[in-house]
């Protein structure tokens, strides 16, 4: 009977000791949790990705929750390479704030090559490849070349067309013209499609002049499968044909 009651009041007092730990764990994760807290998570440079779509290539749901864990996540596993990043600095300021700074990739253009984008730089260098086309980066037709390798310069026509096109890219966002493609045909001549308008800027080394004057008459265009002539635009008054599109 001794060694029961014995064998009880340990039972009772492990238990306590137990439950007591447990509480100041809990209590310890509760305070934990409340001091790292996560209160604002700002992400800079997006243009590619919606700030959620890129936080879930880079982390968990739990860990975006409390700062600290954030950090121990980003130090374990290091920068993860993302599709259109070139790279990303995480900082944490004070305990409860998350900020993000993304580099992305400069893509000038893409090619389309049995249903896939593949993407180039400045330099023609072949950065991405997807089987969707980006926002923002326009597809680029009339370009010559033998084969395609990812990371690798693409080798076309004319290297000086990689500036025409950079040039053109450049502007195309300045002005916000949403441009799905630039058309180079067999004269060098290059035509934009703009939704179901089809301009032609003809050939030159710097687009400007013309583009300029594209956004300033776009936002007048009401008509569809309209052509829109700035071939031999110059500047000042010179006449612009606009027309709709031979069936």
């Amino acid at each position: 009977m001794s060694s029961q009651r014995t064998e009880l009041r340990s039972g009772i007092k492990y238990l306590i000791r137990f439950t007591a730990i447990l509480i100041i764990a809990a209590g310890g994760l509760l305070l934990f949790g409340r001091t790292y807290q996560t209160e604002s998570i700002t992400v800079s440079g997006l243009t590619y990705y919606t700030e959620e779509e890129f936080l879930a290539k880079i982390s968990g749901d739990i860990t975006r929750k409390n700062t600290l864990l954030f950090r121990m996540e980003q130090r374990r596993n290091g920068e993860k390479r993302i599709p259109y990043i070139e790279s990303y600095d995480v900082s944490i300021e004070g305990k409860n704030c998350i900020r993000i700074q993304v580099y992305e990739k400069i893509l000038v253009g893409c090619v389309k090559v049995m249903g896939q984008y593949l993407y180039f730089d400045k330099d023609g260098y072949v950065t991405e490849s997807s089987i969707e086309q980006l926002s923002g980066v326009p597809l680029i037709k009339g370009l010559k070349f033998d084969r395609i390798v990812l990371y690798e310069k693409l080798r076309i026509q004319k290297d000086e067309l990689y500036d025409v096109i950079l040039n053109i890219t450049k502007l195309i966002r300045e002005y916000e013209i949403p441009a799905q493609c630039i058309i180079f045909n067999g004269k060098g001549e290059v035509e934009l499609e703009v939704g179901t308008i089809s301009v032609s800027l003809g050939k030159r080394a710097v687009y400007d002049l013309q583009i300029q004057k594209l956004a300033d008459i776009l936002p007048s265009v009401s008509e569809r499968n309209l052509y829109i002539d700035l071939s031999g635009y110059q500047g000042g008054t010179d006449d612009i044909i606009a027309k709709p599109k031979e069936e």
